[in-house]
């Protein structure tokens, strides 16, 4: 079955205390959409009540193999905030969301340190066992992708989603994935554990019982 290609991005509140410009990740989808790789939709969301509604009803009408679940937003270790960080809620509270799955499908989640610590992997394996996910990405150290000087995850969200989209061989299939069909997104991996960039941010890849 040929593979669906679309993002579905949830972007916090970033709170920049008054900037004249507030960042955002929609320049990034908008590239993907206009290069023909993926078709998109972005919600802004700054409160629990708000991130309940849009993964517990509309997510599931853009939830099919091979899409991507993309949530922009601070973070800290094994936690997004929609907005300060007293609003944080826990990658546990979001699996448990009501009606919320993400079967045969990829999450990246692009917030600062979300799987730092020596409780990442745990965080990562526990969030795809609860949901069904197939794959999830994160980073595990401070990425400042709205760094006016030095924006490194900007440029590493975009080479992920475009990699991922150019291996047409990586198959999406959840607690099923077999170490053949995950190769492709190993190498992908490999490939880019050098590039400095890669290593300032500290990206990683879970898949079934496995870190990378």
């Amino acid at each position: 079955m040929e593979k669906e290609h679309r993002i579905y991005c949830i972007e916090g509140y970033w709170d920049w205390g008054g900037a004249q410009f507030e960042p955002s990740v929609e320049p990034i989808l908008q590239m993907l959409q206009k290069m023909g790789q993926y078709a998109y939709a972005r919600r802004d969301c700054a409160t629990t009540g708000e991130l309940e509604f849009w993964l517990g009803n509309e997510w599931k009408d853009w939830r099919k193999s091979g899409s991507i679940l993309y949530i922009a937003s601070h973070g800290s270790e094994g936690c997004i905030w929609l907005g300060s960080k007293n609003s944080t809620v826990s990658l546990y509270q979001i699996a448990e969301i009501d009606n919320f799955n993400c079967e045969n499908c990829l999450v990246h989640f692009s917030g600062c340190k979300i799987f730092a610590g020596k409780d990442g992997e745990k965080v990562a394996q526990d969030f795809m066992e609860r949901t069904g996910a197939s794959f999830v990405t994160g980073y595990t150290k401070e990425v400042y992708w709205a760094s006016e000087q030095w924006a490194p995850a900007v440029a590493l969200d975009l080479i992920l989603f475009s990699s991922i989209r150019d291996q047409r061989d990586i198959n999406f299939r959840g607690p099923k994935t077999t170490k053949r069909s995950i190769k492709p997104m190993r190498d992908l991996v490999d490939r880019l554990k050098d590039n400095e960039i890669f290593k300032k941010c500290g990206l990683r890849l879970f898949v079934n019982n496995e870190a990378y």
